[in-house]
This record gives C-alpha cells, structure tokens and sequence, in this order.
C-alpha cells in the first residue's frame, strides 16, 4: 500500500525559504508582517535556521569572525583601545587554485570606556561569549543581540593591601549548549591567592585551592561548583566548545587540555602528545572539523623563522587520548602566530605587521588578505570558524 505523501502548503514553503535567508535580511523582515516576526522568534524556527546554518558550514564557502585590537596614541601622549571586528568570507576555488574573500566590518558598540579591550572566550551556535572591559556578555553579532551577565559572588574586589588577604582573579572562562538541560551555560574559573608579606609582590603570592562557578541561561545567575585542580593550573587559551563540553590550553608546569562536561558539570584532564624532544610546544586549541586540535610550534632564533605543526585529537575515552599529526607547515619568516584552520590545508596566519594571511599547504601558497583598516600595530588578535544563527540572547 503506497503512503499519502503531505502536501506542502504555501506557509512551509515560505518557512523552507526564509529559514536559508542571512540573519541581516531576517532581522528586516521582521518589520515587515507580524507573522513574519512571530515566526522569526518562534524556536522551531531558529533551529531549523541553524541547522540550515551548521550544514552551510561545511560547503566551499567558510565564515571567520576576526577579533584585532590596536593602540592609538595621540600627540598629548593620551591613548585610546580600538577594538576591529570583521566578518571574514573566505572560498576557495580549487580547479583554478584561487582564493577569493569578501570582508565586512561589525562596528559592534561593545560597553567599555576607551582604555578597554575585548577578548572573545567562548563561542557555541553563533553566540561569542565575551569579556568587554569588566562584563561578561553574551553576543550574537549576526543579530547584533547583547546579554550581560550578572556579578560573580566568588569574585572579589581587589584588597587595598595587608597580608593574608584573599585575592581572587579570573583564571578561565568557557561557554557553549548543555544538551541535557536544553540550556546555554557559562563556567568560571577563578584563581584564589594570598601574599605574606604587606607589599604583596609576587615572590610572597601563596597559591590557594581554585573555585568555579557555572551560569544558566534559563536562571540568569550563578552557582557555586566544585573544582580539583591544582592551584597552578592556568588556562591559557579561548575556550573550545565541542558536543557538551568546554576545552581549554592549559598549563600547570607542563602543557595539558582541561575539559568540562556542561552535563554533568565535571572537570577532566587530558594529556597532549610529547613534542618537547623535538623543541615544538603546544600554545592554542582550536575546532578543527569536528574535532579538537592544537597548534605547535618551532621557532628558530638564528634564521627569525618559525614552524608550526597542528595536532588533532581523535578519540578521548575519559583516561587515554589519541592524537594525529594533521599538517606540517613552515618555517616562516616574519610570522607572529596562526589563528586557525579554515579548511583541512588552508591555514589562517597573522604576520608580525598584524596582516592577516591564508597559507595553502597542499600547494605551498601564501596570500595576503587586505583588512582595513589597520593604523598602527596590532596587539591582540583572535579568529574562529562562525556560523551566523539567530538564536537568541535576551
């Protein structure tokens, strides 16, 4: 007996449509009929466009969200902090063996005075979590949506002096989707000391057990939860998310990923592969498809140069992980770090004039990527593979 196939109506078609629309042209639409807008807020709806999204992601065509930061200093020897965002539209057309990119610049009006920086720490579904100045936001710049979060309760202000006084800092801070809970969470790491001596330099700084905090998006506040790390591990990287979990670059005398489960909201060691006999040392992790990987590099001090070989982690059984040599790439003169992988040869690279570069390792290439605008020196410089969603963050 043969199914009755569902007819489809006008209002699925519009929906099939509209769904594959960039956030820019829905967030327009929105004005434009009322059930337009009831639709473009209802949560079927901001999934399927993110689904739509996620499976763009893996075309011929990549997104990259570039976070760069520069100093202006001006003739009365006043300053001021710059922080450029730009969208990064990269394709590669590999019969002519050609790159084309298109950039676009945010111009997000981030909540800070002019003497503080932004720094991205997490990233999940088109949301950035943030640090802008002293706050913590949620950012959707596709939607150009803004949530602060509340104040830490662990976090304390800065002690004017005395010994034995604590002093608490922030020592990491992830983000992404609890898919359990259905819910968005940020975690915190906070790194908690005292000093014995009255002047409080860092030769007299005594280390404390470290505390964490997890936020919820669905409570819009903060719970304490426990943490057994040692109190000189230091996260050192932007947070990755992958599949439930926050994973950070982390060091604590040798070189380490720390991973968090937002389920059931545990901390975990994993340990990187052994490069330290051929002098290569990891520095930075990154979403590499699906997968987690790392960079690692060689620099050579007499020829200015400087290797870089990327490390992606195949499996993780909660006690052993397997890792796999991707790429070898170098050496390169005059290049200040790599930023990411945009695909599984084409790496993105920042020079030590702050140009940003796409290394092509199966053929060798290197093509430079105009990006104004550029003034002075860059000082900070962070990049990820975006996809642009409309989920929310109010």
């Amino acid at each position: 007996m043969s199914q009755v196939r569902k007819t489809e109506t006008p209002e699925d078609r519009v929906v099939a449509i509209m769904s594959k629309l960039p956030p820019k042209s829905l967030m327009r639409f929105k004005c434009i009929r009322k059930s337009w807008c009831t639709l473009i807020h209802s949560p079927s709806f901001v999934a399927k466009h993110l689904s739509n999204s996620v499976d763009n992601k893996f075309s011929s065509y990549n997104c990259i969200l570039l976070n760069r930061s520069q100093v202006h200093v001006f003739p009365d020897k006043s300053w001021k902090h710059e922080v450029l965002w730009s969208m990064i539209s990269l394709f590669n057309e590999r019969l002519a063996r050609s790159l084309y990119y298109d950039v676009k610049d945010l111009n997000i009006p981030f909540p800070r005075d002019d003497h503080q920086h932004v720094l991205i720490h997490g990233y999940c579904n088109g949301i950035v979590c943030v640090i802008s100045g002293k706050n913590i936001l949620l950012c959707n710049p596709a939607t150009r949506e803004f949530r602060q979060l509340p104040d830490s309760f662990l976090l304390l202000p800065s002690p004017l002096g005395g010994k034995f006084e604590l002093e608490t800092d922030l020592g990491g801070l992830g983000f992404g989707y609890d898919c359990r809970a259905k819910d968005y969470k940020v975690v915190r790491i906070i790194e908690n000391c005292e000093y014995s001596d009255d002047e409080r330099t860092y030769y007299h700084r005594i280390p404390l057990p470290h505390t964490a905090e997890v936020y919820t998006m669905a409570t819009n506040s903060w719970k304490e939860i426990k943490i057994h790390i040692s109190s000189k591990t230091y996260p050192c990287s932007c947070s990755v998310y992958l599949k439930g979990f926050c994973y950070w670059f982390t060091r604590d005398g040798e070189e380490f990923i720390l991973s968090f489960d937002l389920g059931d909201e545990r901390f975990h060691r994993i340990q990187l592969p052994s490069r330290r006999e051929s002098g290569f040392e990891f520095f930075y992790i990154f979403l590499c498809n699906e997968s987690i990987a790392s960079f690692c590099s060689l620099c050579d001090r007499s020829e200015d140069s400087k290797s870089c070989e990327i490390w992606v982690m195949d499996d993780y059984d909660g006690v052993k992980s397997s890792w796999t040599k991707l790429l070898v790439a170098g050496p390169f003169k005059g290049i200040e770090k790599p930023l990411t992988l945009w695909k599984c040869d084409e790496l993105l690279m920042i020079d030590t004039d702050g140009r940003v570069i796409s290394y092509n390792s199966g053929i060798g290439y290197l093509t430079y990527l105009h990006i104004p605008p550029i003034i002075n020196r860059v000082i900070d410089s962070q990049a990820l593979i975006y996809v642009e969603s409309i989920v929310p963050v109010k």
